[in-house]
């Protein structure tokens, strides 16, 4: 590699990182915020689900964009948009200004996700493709791994305001390094028309999915508030697609929507991410609940498995370009299916340690199968395209996420029921209304020990806590050997589907 190249990593990897970090610290500096405000979880927990739901919304839209006006040109647009609503929510002085900076910030990292991995792919040969992708997204591991330590050192020692502070300067020198350093190879995409009745259909279709995916935990799946949002995100989906079917300039042109290559590879990723995003909600979970770790300490507990998925993306671009796509992608759904199996076999007894196997064997298979996803589409589809197909492929991790884990939070909520319906009969005493829904509020919920026992009284809870353990164990099984089961039918798909290396 050049050292002009090498630059370019550095500040595409710095742009990554930012994005990476602060939504990982920003949900350990959550209670702080609630605090400070005097707000609810139900409210502070939009500052996050706002953010995701801008960048999984408009990724799509922004990727168009990069390739239509230039990488570089998005890439400085949303370092600014970024960078200024984070300036904008660390001085927040009500939840309601916090959660809108946030969703702009979404918006700015929707317009930096696309451009980044656009102009990464677009400066490195065939050869370096893998590669390329792969240390991008090592990037993001790290990012990930870092964050929670990072948020939760800050807000200890500062404020949660200090979070979104960190973001301004790390921002500022990639736009640096980027104005001084990165030449961006032009697209031949001619900038023609914004589609934008496929962006308005879209992006109506998209909010209404996930909106209704984030509210199902606690509207139901039959109600009528969710089913009403999955009727509008249908509707929508199917104008877009008879829009864009017969629209010259079309926000997904024709090359794109009717690559078979691409679509069926992107199609493997809502089938590698559930499992991700569950073991990133539930462990943490645990080892609060059961172990008594702090947030942070929880968050720490993940490191072993994001920083061998930091590791292992940047080497699996090499194994890519060995294997090609069939086997590198079937070998992270294999990976990750293991990971899955070891967690659930020994990770939730009386320690830690046990865990950690599982966590680094899942990590390695994360690091193997989304940058191999990721390679595989983006090289599907003209070189013009990359950046589009980038951010096609990343809201199909994160819709296909959230979806995944919506459904197996419904699993895990219903098989925790019943189990502890069944386990508290046994044990043969009643508990009266309010004391049970403390008990399902710790177990489902951010119920915590000491509210538990001044509910029940200490004798009663040193009775009933084993059996509580059993239960939320018990949900993750079934929760988690679902995800298990869509690992291995994802890695059979790949067998079947997913092209072998070109001789």
């Amino acid at each position: 590699m050049t050292g002009k190249l090498i630059l370019t990593f550095i500040a595409m990897g710095i742009g990554v990182m930012v994005i990476a970090v602060d939504i990982a610290a920003i949900n350990v500096a959550l209670p702080s915020v609630e605090k400070d405000f005097q707000t609810t979880i139900g409210t502070v927990e939009w500052v996050v689900n706002g953010y995701v739901l801008a960048w999984a919304v408009l990724m799509v839209t922004c990727g168009r964009l990069a390739d239509m006006f230039g990488r570089r040109k998005i890439f400085f647009i949303g370092l600014v948009v970024f960078g200024a609503a984070s300036l904008i929510g660390a001085l927040a002085h009500d939840s309601g200004v916090l959660i809108a900076a946030r969703v702009v910030q979404g918006a700015g990292a929707a317009l930096l996700w696309p451009a980044i991995l656009g102009i990464v792919y677009s400066s490195v040969s065939d050869a370096q493709k893998g590669l390329a992708v792969g240390l991008i997204l090592g990037a993001a591991g790290i990012g990930n791994a870092a964050g929670p330590l990072l948020g939760g050192f800050l807000t200890e020692l500062y404020s949660w305001r200090a979070v979104l502070y960190f973001n301004i300067p790390f921002a500022f020198v990639a736009g640096l390094i980027t104005y001084f350093v990165v030449d961006e190879r032009r697209s031949q995409e001619t900038r023609g028309r914004i589609d934008y009745i496929g962006i308005l259909t879209v992006s109506l279709s998209l909010v209404s999915l996930l909106y209704a995916v984030n509210q199902s935990t606690s509207w139901g799946w039959t109600s009528g508030k969710t089913l009403g949002l999955l009727v509008l995100f249908a509707v929508f989906l199917v104008v877009f697609i008879v829009h864009e079917r017969k629209t010259p300039g079309a926000l997904i042109p024709e090359d794109v929507m009717n690559n078979r290559k691409f679509m069926v590879t992107g199609a493997m990723m809502p089938l590698a991410v559930p499992a991700f995003f569950s073991i990133l909600l539930f462990v943490p979970q645990y080892l609060e609940k059961f172990h008594g770790y702090s947030p942070v300490d929880s968050g720490a507990g993940l490191v072993p498995m994001l920083l061998s998925f930091a590791l292992t993306a940047p080497v699996s671009g090499t194994i890519y370009n060995r294997l090609g796509p069939r086997w590198s992608i079937f070998t992270g759904m294999v990976l990750l299916s293991v990971g899955t199996v070891l967690i659930l076999l020994f990770g939730f007894g009386n320690s830690y340690s046990g865990m950690v196997p599982g966590l680094i064997i899942f990590g390695i298979g994360v690091g193997f199968s989304i940058p191999s996803i990721t390679t595989a589409a983006v090289g599907a589809v003209n070189e013009a395209r990359a950046s589009l197909a980038g951010g096609i492929i990343y809201m199909f991790e994160l819709a296909g996420g959230a979806l995944g884990l919506a459904v197996i939070t419904t699993i895990f909520t219903d098989a925790v029921r019943k189990d502890i319906s069944v386990k508290l009969s046994e044990l043969g005493f009643g508990l009266t209304g309010p004391q049970k829904a403390d008990l399902l509020d710790f177990i489902l919920g951010s119920g915590s020990r000491e509210a538990l026992v001044n509910e029940l009284g200490p004798d009663k809870v040193n009775t009933v806590f084993l059996h509580v353990r059993e239960s939320f164990v018990s949900g993750l099984q079934e929760g988690l050997g679902f995800a298990t089961v869509v690992l291995v039918v994802g890695a059979v798909l790949t067998l079947i589907f997913i092209e072998g290396k070109k001789s």
